[in-house]
């Protein structure tokens, strides 16, 4: 699948924006409030023919990356009619009620459309008439990453001998399907996951694929913290979950 990027990116930066979106969450969790970015941009994606961005993405995911503040213009350009519609957490399929989503422009032949984004996370939106052939995502990161709770030191005992070993670090390995931080269950853990559980957390999703799956730490709730802890599983930062 072939993305189409605003700059050259490694892996790691995409975990490290969502590290940066998670503290953001937390703020407004705080009762605080986000600052607006002092110059933001707008970036213009086309809807052509079956396709976003251009006709490569046909039967594709058109990604695109953006700041917190920034404006997407969607620009239609087809004789047939498409809609550009969120879709995060319930893509590939018609969607009953597309107004209540974040965006949904309705059907349209020319003309544009146009979205803010405030918050920090990953947006996912389809052609409402071609769910199966009209895919893309917004990524949006900004802010500061949160600093985690160190875990306790464990008291010394007066009578054990420890007895040094060294411990082999185990490489980074696929997780299956089913394994804790897979919240949508495709197999693999990553920012997509992490997005999911920030969106939720923040009231922008009414459930989870996997509540069990999502709550990382065990601590009975979902929150930004477990994003945080996929998201340092997903680059790499941590072995297991």
């Amino acid at each position: 699948m072939r993305r189409e990027r605003i700059a050259p990116v490694v892996r790691i930066f995409l975990a490290t924006s969502f590290l940066v979106g998670v503290a953001a969450f937390l703020w407004l969790g705080s009762g605080s409030q986000t600052s607006t970015p002092a110059s933001a941009a707008t970036f213009q994606i086309t809807v052509g023919n079956n396709w976003f961005c251009d006709s490569s993405f046909q039967n594709g995911d058109c990604e695109l990356e953006v700041a917190v503040g920034d404006e997407v213009t969607w620009l239609f350009d087809s004789a047939v009619t498409h809609t550009t519609t969120e879709c995060t957490g319930s893509c590939g399929s018609v969607i009953g009620n597309p107004g209540s989503r974040l965006w949904d422009s309705g059907p349209m032949t020319s003309g544009s459309l146009s979205q803010s984004f405030d918050t920090p996370g990953v947006f996912q939106y389809q052609c409402n008439i071609h769910p199966t052939q009209m895919r893309g995502t917004i990524i949006v990161s900004g802010g500061a990453p949160p600093t985690l709770p160190a875990p306790p030191s464990p008291e010394p005992s007066a009578t054990a001998t420890s007895v040094p070993t060294s411990t082999p670090v185990p490489a980074p390995t696929s997780t299956p399907p089913g394994m804790r931080g897979d919240v949508n269950g495709d197999g693999g853990i990553n920012a997509i996951d992490a997005a999911l559980v920030l969106q939720f957390s923040a009231g922008l999703l009414p459930a989870l694929p996997s509540f069990d799956r999502a709550d990382v730490n065990g601590d009975g709730s979902v929150n930004a913290i477990d994003a945080a802890l996929i998201l340092q599983f997903s680059a790499g930062l941590l072995t297991t979950l």
